[in-house]
């Protein structure tokens, strides 16, 4: 249907009387209450009645009360037990302020989470949500709150208002395939050579919102790898007939123990973050220093069968020289390469452009 079904639901509400002496059958309340939404959803009668089936029956109580049905005949006719039953059921659907607030930051901030097909059915409530908070004084609470995980006043650029048609169907089809576990074949644009313009065979295991990129965690079967793709850089997407490999987590993940001597301000991000639950801080005796120590999930490199730091390295280093890494080894060896590395590209002496070139394929070889 072209109306959002919550809408279309909302509409049934209204549409049934109250009293059993009002019951309705079905065909009878397509035919005269519904026939705008028949007409808007140029579906055919036994697709609309069908439809509109579910939703009545999803709603039918079982004790009795609240929408009921009375069979006549061959056919079920519908009512609702009470005023107060249907009054219930439609402010289930009103658009309150709270929950126009919940919609206006959901769309602000976290849009590209949203499959594009129940982005789609959601217009009535985002416009709704709109309207509501023209006329509310929760507006003050969006004007004053920023959303800024990165640190930094910045978000994601995917849009689905924005997005081309094509965009949008390439979107909805990697969505699909990762909830259905079904394979595709793509392209990718990658940086690294090893994918770059090569037709992959991905099963789609997650879909993930990293540093503000909207990803897929993919097993990618010519390889026998598990690795992160950009979903923008994904083209030539079209259906495969391999079968879906489904991979456990232990096998795309390890935990380690990571031990770090860092300030008391690093400390308290981590005690501001979900983190705190997975570490313990022990104070030394230098002022402001505190010893952390906690496990954390790496990532399986994709071109090494070994930790990938490269997120929680490039996590840390934006903490600076207040936090220095102990253990695990493969984890301080990368955040020295890194400081090494800053050290030579700020030498007057040193070919920047060929330094920056380099570093992501030293992250990625051998």
């Amino acid at each position: 249907m072209k109306s959002s079904n919550s809408e279309f639901r909302n509409a049934i509400v209204r549409s049934i009387d109250v009293g059993e002496d009002k019951a309705i059958k079905i065909k009878d309340l397509i035919e005269n209450r519904l026939s705008s939404f028949r007409k808007e959803s140029q579906d055919s009668f036994d697709s609309f009645k069908k439809n509109a089936s579910r939703i009545i029956t999803s709603m039918l109580d079982d004790e009795g009360e609240g929408l009921s049905r009375i069979k006549k005949g061959n056919a079920y006719w519908y009512y609702w037990t009470s005023q107060k039953d249907k009054d219930d059921a439609f402010e289930q659907f009103e658009m309150s302020e709270e929950r126009a607030f919940a919609f206006a930051f959901i769309k602000e901030y976290l849009p590209e989470l949203i499959p594009p097909h129940i982005f789609l059915a959601l217009q009535t409530e985002f416009k709704r949500a709109e309207e509501v908070l023209d006329h509310s004084e929760l507006t003050k609470y969006l004007s004053k709150i920023d959303f800024n995980p990165m640190g930094y006043d910045m978000h994601s650029t995917l849009d689905h208002e924005s997005a081309t048609i094509e965009e949008r169907k390439a979107w909805q089809f990697v969505f699909d395939c990762t909830f259905e576990e079904k394979c595709f074949s793509a392209k990718y644009q990658s940086i690294h050579r090893s994918f770059d313009a090569k037709e992959l065979i991905l099963s789609p295991q997650r879909i993930v919102l990293l540093n503000q990129h909207l990803k897929i965690l993919a097993h990618e079967h010519n390889t026998n790898t598990t690795r992160y793709f950009e979903i923008g850089k994904l083209h030539d997407l079209t259906a495969s007939k391999e079968q879906f490999i489904a991979v456990k987590k232990t096998e795309y993940e390890t935990r380690e123990k990571v031990s770090a001597i860092c300030h008391k301000w690093v400390k308290s991000n981590f005690e501001a973050t979900s983190l705190a639950n997975k570490a313990t801080f022990t104070k030394l005796k230098t002022d402001n220093c505190w010893l952390v120590e906690m496990e954390l999930s790496f990532p399986i490199h994709f071109n090494r069968k070994e930790p990938d730091p490269f997120f929680i390295a490039n996590y840390l280093s934006g903490f600076s020289d207040s936090i220095v890494v102990l253990q695990p080894e493969f984890l301080k060896k990368e955040m020295q390469r890194r400081a090494i590395s800053l050290a030579n590209a700020y030498n007057e002496e040193c070919d920047v452009e060929a330094l920056v070139t380099e570093s992501p394929h030293l992250m990625a070889s051998n």
